[in-house]
């Protein structure tokens, strides 16, 4: 009797748990593609590390996007820089100047942006999906190629928060798989109503 009792909880114990292993990997990717697709605004804080050959360097700031408008970061309480099309207008805070110059001068705060990525999802060619449990959270990968002829920067790993389809980090490699950028993305928001001054550099310390 006892046996039989045994060998029924073995039972019960493997259906369960191979019922939620199915369960948990019957996710869609797509879904959250998809989300990102939708994203037309957003704001965060972002905690920025980059490593080059001879140092690591950290920068913390705060992320707004809008579809509309353009891109906004603030890196602590030193500069503003404003991304529209192919230019980037910055505010000095400490002497209050303002000044602009072409994309490529500064591009690297600029592939931290989440809609960069969302834009690659529709014009890379290969897209990869997986998924990996970090502190005891499930994120989904999303692995994409960085165009371009810049050795240091050239495949991106965006890490989705799989409980609300969130950005949490974002990973940049090099040509020979090096670590060189990572991003944290926290207190992110997504689709919030952003006031267009706050991409206009002559109120852009508000």
């Amino acid at each position: 009797m006892v046996r039989k009792l045994l060998i029924g909880f073995i039972m019960c114990f493997i259906m369960v748990f191979g019922f939620t292993s199915c369960t948990k990997n019957s996710k869609n990717p797509e879904d959250t593609i998809n989300d990102l697709k939708d994203l037309d605004s957003y704001s965060c804080n972002v905690n920025i590390e980059i490593q080059n050959d001879k140092q690591k360097l950290n920068y913390m700031g705060k992320q707004f996007y809008d579809g509309t408008y353009g891109d906004r970061f603030e890196l602590g309480k030193d500069r503003i820089f404003i991304y529209k099309k192919d230019k980037i207008y910055v505010k000095d805070l400490k002497n209050g100047s303002t000044y602009n110059t072409d994309e490529d001068f500064d591009g690297l705060f600029k592939l931290c942006f989440i809609d960069k990525y969302i834009h690659l999802i529709y014009t890379n060619e290969k897209v990869d999906n997986s998924f990996k449990n970090v502190y005891n959270k499930e994120y989904q990968i999303i692995t994409l190629d960085i165009p371009g002829n810049n050795k240091n920067i050239c495949k991106a790993q965006l890490y989705i928060d799989t409980t609300n389809n969130n950005p949490k980090y974002l990973i940049i490699y090099d040509s020979f798989g090096k670590k060189r950028v990572r991003v944290e993305y926290n207190n992110f928001k997504q689709n919030v109503k952003l006031d267009k001054s706050l991409f206009n550099i002559g109120t852009a310390n508000k």
